[in-house]
């Protein structure tokens, strides 16, 4: 089962072979401590598509602190929210509504991100924070440690040539992922429009004639 440790070092022998690390508060040269650079690259990967072993779903909770103007309620986005996948107005999941992604500032004078809406309910979808490497699947893992050894490549190893060759690398490992990811994922239906349906209702007589069914 991968360990965190294991990702780095995974990297670090890409980027030219550096020293391994023993733990994830090792230093690793100048690019920092391990930690930092796998959670800021691991977050910056999550948020930057819809990955399906980070989606979730939830029913948020109305916020007793309403929006200023324009809006009806707020809905206090997860802690853990990387990227909004959908939003709708019915447990279902087939209602979509017009919403904006905003902060509000709350009665204690802080700030927390919300979804701004007329809708009285809120249904979620979204991609959450991943930690655990064993939750992922090993195409993104991939595409985790060449966006490291990037990184180690400039800071550790110092060499143009080896970075332009694992950029390479790394967009080609993450179409692969992204395609991967797509076709285990069902298209979604969408709710079908007003236009649709009324052009579903009208026929045509021989005559050329038209009759509601």
């Amino acid at each position: 089962m991968p360990t965190e440790t294991e990702l780095v070092n995974a990297s670090l022998r890409k980027a030219g072979g550096a020293k391994r690390i023993l733990s994830m508060t090792d230093s690793v040269g100048s690019a920092g401590i391990a930690s930092d650079v796998l959670a800021s690259e691991r977050d910056d990967l999550l948020r930057s598509g819809v990955w399906n072993f980070a989606i979730t779903r939830i029913k948020l909770a109305q916020l007793a602190t309403l929006p200023v103007f324009g809006w009806s309620f707020a809905y206090a986005l997860p802690s853990d929210c990387e990227r909004v996948v959908s939003v709708h107005d019915t447990a279902d999941g087939t209602g979509a509504v017009p919403y904006k992604i905003e902060s509000i500032q709350q009665a204690d004078l802080s700030y927390i991100n919300v979804i701004a809406t007329d809708a009285s309910d809120i249904y979620l979808r979204y991609c959450r924070q991943i930690t655990d490497p064993n939750l992922m699947t090993a195409s993104f893992r991939q595409v985790l440690i060449l966006r490291m050894a990037k990184i180690f490549a400039i800071s550790i190893a110092k060499s143009n040539p080896l970075f332009q060759a694992l950029d390479a690398e790394e967009q080609r490992a993450y179409r692969q992922a992204r395609s991967i990811d797509g076709i285990e994922d069902a298209v979604d239906q969408l709710p079908e429009g007003s236009w649709a349906a009324s052009r579903r209702a009208w026929g045509w007589q021989r005559d050329g004639s038209r009759w509601f069914r």
